[in-house]
């Protein structure tokens, strides 16, 4: 996960012996906030997963999703906590039979909201945040989606106590609480 440093980096100006050096850790913190999963730095992430071979049909799949984070400091939000607001939408490539045919679609769209616990400080390089995630059924097709409206708790940890390294993760488990047809199946997904 790298590469959104490196591309901080590469956009960031260089110094120079005209500019002072205090101006390239601008672009070191700049990178830093990039890798961070619990930044304040709004980012948009588009992610595409192709899929070449499906089992049973020679149709090639394709999902793409976009993620923005919408990151709320607590002087411009209600709560006295920084929020960390993820939606993502998705455009599905779904098969249709056994032959190559393949229709485009649009997927659920999903929702998180963490508030980054203030304890036990950033001195100790440990952040926490906490919320609910949300799953709209918003598929176009039900072969694009779940089919289910959806709702459970979120946690994600990240950890910058080391030099150089940067350890974190997102649990979430939506669980299944309404259908958008009788032929749908519970669903709870960790």
């Amino acid at each position: 996960c790298r590469a959104p440093a490196a591309l901080a980096q590469a956009e960031a100006p260089a110094a120079s012996a005209e500019k002072p050096a205090a101006a390239t850790p601008g672009a070191a913190k700049l990178a830093q906030d990039f890798n961070d999963p619990l930044t304040t730095l709004p980012q948009l992430f588009v992610q595409d997963a192709y899929t070449p071979t499906n089992y049973g049909t020679h149709a090639q799949t394709n999902q793409v999703t976009v993620r923005l984070i919408v990151p709320r400091i607590p002087r411009f939000s209600l709560l006295p906590f920084v929020q960390l607001i993820r939606p993502s939408f998705s455009v599905v490539t779904v098969r249709e039979g056994k032959g190559s045919a393949t229709r485009t679609e649009f997927g659920d769209m999903g929702l998180f909201d963490l508030a980054v616990i203030p304890w036990p400080g950033e001195d100790s390089g440990l952040l926490m945040g906490v919320g609910p995630v949300f799953v709209f059924p918003t598929a176009t097709d039900k072969t694009a989606g779940q089919g289910a409206w959806q709702v459970g708790p979120a946690f994600g940890a990240i950890y910058k106590g080391i030099p150089g390294i940067l350890l974190g993760g997102l649990i979430q488990n939506p669980i299944s609480f309404a259908y958008t047809s009788n032929e749908r199946r519970p669903l709870s997904t960790l």
